[in-house]
């Protein structure tokens, strides 16, 4: 009966053991992050063209925004536009007589504002109108500026390969962590995707956009 109990006493002191033991190798994990960043071209581009005009008479202002905006729209289709890709909308107007801090002595009554919008998937054209046509329309009168926003639209498309390659890359870390840390890496514990940014590449360079995504993981080690 002694040698039993010593025996069984043995036998669960052994069990409490492994057990504390494989419970511990749950608490070695390691966290990594792995990083992919791709260079895209930019597929779609809104152009946009604002001018303003002055008039005393308000008949006479907005024939001159009419004249103004088909001028406008004349030079985008000559400049490889698509009449569907020009979208504008009736021009704003204002009697700058209601404006309490205008002086009597303005010499234009009414002002107008007009904006026309291109949205396009013709990066050369827009490109090249972009950097020509205020001084095409300058030479009409008509004093514009002109603003480009460079869009990337294709994220869907390569959101899982960079979603991969950003988990290998986690996994090389967790490996290079391992070999020198003396272990193996175990099962994925936990993953989080972080979120995708698109930027310009650089400041001069709207048409690239990087893109970037960065990927969370917890390994267990053994």
């Amino acid at each position: 009966m002694g040698i039993s109990i010593i025996l069984a006493a043995f036998v669960l002191g052994l069990m409490l053991v492994v057990t504390i033991r494989t419970l511990k190798s749950f608490d070695d994990t390691v966290t990594v992050r792995g990083l992919c960043e791709r260079e895209m071209p930019a597929d779609r581009v809104v152009l946009r063209i604002s001018y303003t005009a002055q008039d005393n008479d308000l008949a006479s202002l907005r024939s001159t925004v009419e004249h103004n905006d088909k001028v406008i729209v004349d030079l985008l289709k000559n400049g490889g536009i698509s009449a569907d890709e020009i979208k504008y909308t009736t021009a704003g107007f204002n009697d700058r007589y209601e404006d309490y801090y205008v002086s009597d002595n303005i010499k234009f009554r009414y002002n107008a504002h007009q904006t026309i919008n291109v949205f396009s998937s013709n990066m050369d054209a827009v490109r090249k109108l972009q950097r020509t046509v205020d001084g095409e329309l300058l030479k009409n009168n008509i004093l514009s500026n002109t603003y480009a926003s460079y869009e990337y639209t294709g994220l869907n498309d390569i959101k899982p390969s960079m979603i991969a390659e950003s988990l290998d890359k986690a996994r090389e870390s967790a490996e290079e962590f391992a070999k020198n840390s003396h272990s193996k890496i175990g099962k994925m514990r936990t993953a989080s995707q972080g979120y995708f940014e698109i930027n310009d590449l650089d400041e001069n360079t709207p048409q690239i956009k990087k893109i970037r995504v960065v990927t969370t993981v917890e390994y267990y080690l053994k």
